[in-house]
């Protein structure tokens, strides 16, 4: 064999290594952690429950923003709460907002299908109103009884994750049916981690009583 021809060989030998040993080097995440949340309590109408992923803490904080009620009354921001906690979403009742994330609706409806980041179309959150048909957020429903309820004037957000529930009204008690599209949906977090959750049941699912959220949730986070 010609000189030539071992040194060829040689590099091929050399180049087939290198691509094994990026190949064992795997992934650019870590290995997932998660579970599940069970009856989580969201139901304050003037409070935000913060949700670490990564660790499962949770911190609840007041709505701090300008409430507008519907006889046209305001009620000033308050002072913003430090959160102490690192957060990926924040529960709103049935509303979600992330921590500056991006969100795609797999529309699948079992999680182990996922096993990668999927491609698709992703949605930042959105800035919205009290005039928002769908989102609204509702802050203070003390005076209903007198048809007075308080709004979030301007809120934040994210409407795919918002999506995980289908709503249905009914014309009568209860007046709103809540049922959960089961949908597999992943966060896109602004450090490149990312994070597969769904929504299983809304509402307590022991008493019926609305306000109360359960999800299932798996955490993948950058090395």
């Amino acid at each position: 064999m010609k000189i030539k021809d071992v040194l060829v060989m040689a590099a091929i030998g050399l180049l087939g290594a290198a691509c094994s040993d990026d190949d064992n080097k795997g992934s650019q995440w870590g290995d997932g952690v998660g579970g599940t949340k069970t009856n989580l309590d969201v139901s304050a109408y003037d409070k935000w429950t913060y949700v670490n992923l990564k660790t499962g803490e949770t911190e609840i904080h007041l709505d701090t923003s300008e409430w507008i009620y519907t006889d046209g009354s305001v009620s000033e921001p308050k002072v913003k709460e430090t959160i102490g906690i690192e957060w990926h979403i924040a529960i709103h009742r049935y509303e979600i907002k992330t921590n500056g994330g991006m969100v795609f609706d797999t529309e699948k409806t079992n999680m182990n299908e996922i096993t990668e980041l999927p491609e698709g179309d992703y949605k930042a959150d959105e800035n919205i109103t009290n005039e928002d048909k769908e989102y609204a957020i509702i802050t203070d429903m003390s005076k209903m009884m007198q048809g007075n309820v308080g709004y979030a004037k301007t809120a934040t957000v994210n409407k795919v994750l918002c999506s995980w529930v289908k709503k249905t009204e009914t014309g009568s008690m209860p007046p709103t049916i809540y049922e959960p599209t089961m949908h597999v949906i992943v966060l896109k977090c602004k450090d490149g981690s990312w994070a597969k959750l769904q929504f299983t049941v809304a509402g307590n699912s022991e008493t019926n009583k609305s306000g109360f959220v359960t999800f299932n949730y798996e955490f993948i986070p950058i090395k």
